[in-house]
């Protein structure tokens, strides 16, 4: 299994004393089953005493925040916390890499500021014409962070999705998050709650996660779990929506660049399907448990970073 393999060249070029040019080109190398690259985040931008802006595809800072608190490099690994919290509910999911971005990014003493615009998401299809195409299918994405988890991380962030559908409502979504280290152990916990999602006036689902590490030499033990409360309609909790998340696993470090790990993971689905699938994201291959069951996996890999 390819678990997010990638590749890419990034960079900066000065065009003033006050400006410079920066680069991103990243691209997904899927080498299980040789099927070619795909796209990560890639963008131009400049930087200078205000900040940074980026033009180009990028992870929302919803993501982004989602991805810092978690434990599974990034959704990389098999446990991957996207599999509860990016549930999309009919709608895009709360973790998107958005084509269409203006990014901003910039930090004011301690508070870090992401915040990002999207003026057409693709979630659904809609007309182009030149007679309606107004941004109406756009997107804003907003994080803020404080600390840099030494020893402590504590984020919030804020997505919202706009579609053209007239009667159609725009979903969103709130995410905190934040860890906090206590000498080799390190804690991490998650809150979300997303409204209207699906674009339908009154669904709403809360999902919550805690995870923690201890780090003994070149071995770190870690373990998180995620749940996903019932979706709630305006008629009520939907029965057996809901699902969860169990991980456990060891990472032991060869070298810098070197990483062998082993994990652990069952993932339940109460009944409706929306949480039966383990792996894909990030981590390459899957397995779809039947409606009402548990998908469980073992995974023993390597990473090489250079």
């Amino acid at each position: 299994s390819s678990n997010s393999s990638r590749i890419g060249v990034k960079g900066s070029h000065k065009v003033s004393d006050s400006l410079t040019a920066v680069y991103q080109m990243e691209f997904g190398v899927n080498v299980d089953s040789n099927s070619g690259l795909g796209g990560r985040n890639t963008f131009a931008g400049l930087a200078g005493g205000f900040g940074t802006i980026v033009f180009g595809k990028h992870d929302t800072p919803m993501k982004a925040l989602g991805n810092k608190v978690a434990l599974d490099w990034g959704t990389t690994q098999l446990g991957g916390a996207r599999h509860i919290r990016s549930v999309k509910d009919g709608g895009a999911g709360f973790d998107m890499r958005a084509n269409n971005v203006i990014g901003y990014i910039n930090s004011f003493g301690p508070v870090n500021v992401f915040a990002a615009y999207v003026t057409d998401h693709g979630i659904l299809p809609q007309t182009t014409s030149a007679a309606s195409e107004n941004n109406d299918t756009d997107a804003m994405s907003v994080s803020l962070g404080l600390g840099n988890g030494k020893p402590y991380y504590v984020g919030v962030a804020y997505e919202q999705h706009n579609i053209a559908n007239l009667g159609s409502e725009s979903e969103s979504a709130i995410r905190l998050g934040g860890t906090y280290k206590i000498g080799a152990v390190k804690l991490a916990g998650l809150y979300q709650q997303t409204t209207d999602v699906g674009f339908v006036d009154g669904n709403e689902r809360t999902v919550m996660g805690l995870g923690a590490a201890l780090k003994m030499g070149k071995n770190t033990l870690k373990a998180q779990y995620y749940v996903a409360d019932d979706l709630e309609t305006n008629a009520g909790a939907t029965a057996n929506s809901g699902g969860d998340l169990i991980m456990v696993g060891v990472d032991h470090k060869l070298s810098k660049m070197t990483d062998i790990y082993a994990q652990y993971t069952m993932l339940s689905d109460d009944g409706s399907g929306a949480f039966a699938k383990l792996g894909g994201n990030g981590h390459g291959e899957s397995i779809t448990a039947e409606n009402g069951g548990e998908a469980s996996g073992l995974s023993l890999g390597l990473r090489v970073k250079f």
